[in-house]
Formats: structure tokens, sequence, C-alpha cells
């Protein structure tokens, strides 16, 4: 069975840095044919392929970047868009001088019964999707396989055990069982069940499928201990 962190992905880091007292965005527009539009947005944007990554950067010096899967990503765009500024001549700080701080961290993370749960399907589903890998057992179907449409692929069969399994969540239920305080659920507006946690502080969307997106965290360990938070919370509805 996979780890709670092997079923995380992070989507995107968004981090702040400044990298020099003041920069001259329509020089630094022109010299690195960046995107600037002052009458649309204050700041230029500076984009690096691989990563795929998105700097925007700021009059002030402050740059802040968007788009890195994690914090490597993250530095190397910095590191890429702090030489590219010195080859055209542009002055900033020593990159050994420049501080990088993480403001966002969004994750997805997708709810599975437990490897000893002993409950089974009461009816068919075809939304939980599963492929049997032979000797009566099978297995929850990945991302990739769904996504590629693989011929293996079926629903789950009245009886059959759902340890390990995608879990679908009954949100209206769930809205009673967390504290009323903390969360919001309003389907006519947003599928979604918002979550606030207070420690760590992020805000997790819950929805039926058992798919979670988790936003607001520093860092990778925040969001591990959300989503250990959560299952404990949802114990009690095994």
């Amino acid at each position: 069975m996979k780890s709670d962190e092997e079923r995380l992905t992070v989507v995107n880091v968004v981090a702040s840095t400044r990298v020099a007292e003041e920069l001259d965005l329509p020089d630094i527009a022109i010299q690195l044919n960046c995107e600037y539009e002052p009458e649309q947005f204050p700041g230029v944007v500076y984009r690096v392929v691989d990563p795929k990554l998105a700097i925007l950067m700021f009059r002030s010096g402050r740059a802040v970047c968007t788009g890195g899967k994690n914090k490597d990503n993250i530095h190397t765009g910095i590191e890429r868009m702090i030489g590219d500024l010195r080859d055209a001549g542009i002055e900033t700080w020593e990159l050994d001088d420049v501080e990088i701080e993480v403001q966002n961290m969004v994750a997805t993370y997708a709810l599975h019964y437990p490897e000893d749960y002993n409950g089974k399907a009461r009816m068919d589903d075809n939304h939980t999707r599963v492929i049997d890998v032979g000797q009566d057992e099978i297995r929850a179907a990945t991302d990739e396989e769904v996504e590629a449409e693989d011929p293996r692929i079926r629903g789950i069969r009245e009886g059959e055990p759902l340890a390990t399994m995608p879990r679908r969540l009954n949100l209206n239920n769930l809205t009673f069982h967390l504290p009323f305080d903390k969360v919001e659920y309003e389907p006519e507006q947003f599928p979604g069940l918002i979550y606030r946690l207070d420690y760590p502080r992020v805000v997790c969307l819950i929805f039926g499928s058992g798919k979670m997106v988790i936003t607001g965290a520093r860092d990778k360990s925040e969001i591990l201990e959300a989503v250990q938070f959560i299952q404990d919370e949802l114990a009690d509805l095994l």
C-alpha cells in the first residue's frame, strides 16, 4: 500500500525573495525579452522553461516565483534569473545573499480505506476504479491508468473488499462530524467542503470522490501532518 507521501502530489509552490535594492523593469523587459505591461500589471514576467516556472519581478527588487513543484525548482529558477540579469549587465545581489521564503504550497491527495479495513462494497460502483491483479485480488487504478483509459479498469463490485480502495465521502454527513466553526459546505456554489485547520494552519478542500486539495502550507511536512489529522478525524466514520 502506498504511503501518505507517495499519494501526495505537490502541484504548486509559491515563494518570494528580493534580489536587488531596485530593478529597472523597462530595461529588464528589453534585455531579457520578458512580458511587461505596466498598465495591466506592475511587474515583469520572467519565464523558465525547465523547470516550468514564472517569476514576477518588481521595481522594489522583490520577486515572486510560482509554478514550482518543490523547493529545488524554485532555487533553480531564481538562480537562472539572477544569472540572466547579471549577464545582461543588470546589477543584483550575490546569490548567496538572496533569501528565498516559501509562501504557499498546494498539494493534492486521495483518501483511501486503511489496509486493515474489513468492510465490503454494498453495491456495484463504477466510480471506484480498480484493476484485477489475479487470484481474486484487486487494486486501485492509478490516476495515470485512468487518464490513459487502461482497458483493464473496471468498477468495484458488490461484496468486494474496500481495504486500500479509494474512499468516497458523504460531504453532508461530514459537515456534522467536523467542527462546525471550521467547515464551509455550500454545494450550490462549490462542490467541495472547505475545512480550515488551526494547526497546521492550512485549508483543505475535500470532495465526495475522496480527493483533497491542501493549500496554505509552508512546508511539505505541514501537508503530511494535515493529511494525518484529517484521516484521524475520519476514522470514526469507517
